[in-house]
């Protein structure tokens, strides 16, 4: 099983850096021209083949079914993480599932206040509903590191996230403005099955620094009874 995921990695340092546990993942952004921390799915697959413990992710923000397998096809991943409005079309949902080979994660990301997700239907909870029912793994994306600090957005965010689970029959992933500083804390309310972190473990845009993401690492490992696993 694996709690943790570092999103964005780009080269082999930092996917060497998580690559000391089967409880750890890495995911990699795959030929996202607006995304700076996107990688060729050549340069994925050489990633992906490097490492030997941790589970491969890769992410992609498709247009076709046909990007989904090619990238299965040349990257190799573990799974691979739907994101952007491709399964905003349930016949897309249904299209992937009836043929995928791998585990599929669904993403969907939900702005702050009101909540409202990107995909499927405004009303977060309808939107993970429909999204469970077609996908192995959720993927939410949520305000998390911008609410933390206020008790009543802290608030918002775990009754929201406790609806979801209620919603839901698959793992759920949560992320968005994690750090070392409040994963634990997170983990702890929120008792999620994993945790994604991308910008958090960086001090430059766009490039994993490894001591930030050996301290998150390391911050998830002591919070792991909090955290149910994939």
């Amino acid at each position: 099983m694996w709690i943790a995921k570092i999103s964005g990695v780009t080269n082999l340092d930092a996917a060497i850096s998580v690559d000391v546990s089967s409880e750890f993942a890495i995911g990699t952004i795959i030929d996202d021209i607006g995304e700076i921390r996107s990688v060729s799915k050549f340069d994925a697959r050489r990633i992906f083949a490097t490492v030997e413990f941790c589970i491969t992710i890769a992410e992609i923000v498709p247009t076709s079914i046909n990007e989904i397998f090619e990238t299965q096809d040349i990257c190799q991943p573990n799974m691979i993480q739907i994101n952007g409005e491709f399964f905003d079309n349930e016949d897309n949902l249904i299209a992937v599932q009836s043929i995928a080979t791998i585990p599929i994660i669904g993403s969907i990301t939900i702005d702050k206040e009101p909540f409202e997700s990107n995909i499927l239907d405004p009303d977060p909870v309808k939107a993970v509903k429909i999204l469970d029912r077609y996908v192995h793994v959720v993927n939410v994306n949520l305000p998390i590191g911008s609410s933390w600090n206020s008790v009543k957005k802290r608030k918002q965010i775990e009754e929201l996230v406790d609806k979801i689970k209620d919603n839901i029959t698959k793992p759920l992933i949560v992320g968005g403005g994690l750090t070392s500083a409040n994963v634990g804390e997170i983990a702890k309310i929120l008792t999620p099955n994993a945790v994604d972190i991308s910008s958090g473990v960086e001090k430059i845009s766009g490039i994993k620094n490894p001591e930030l993401m050996q301290e998150f690492l390391e911050t998830v490992y002591n919070y792991k009874e909090f955290i149910q696993g994939i």
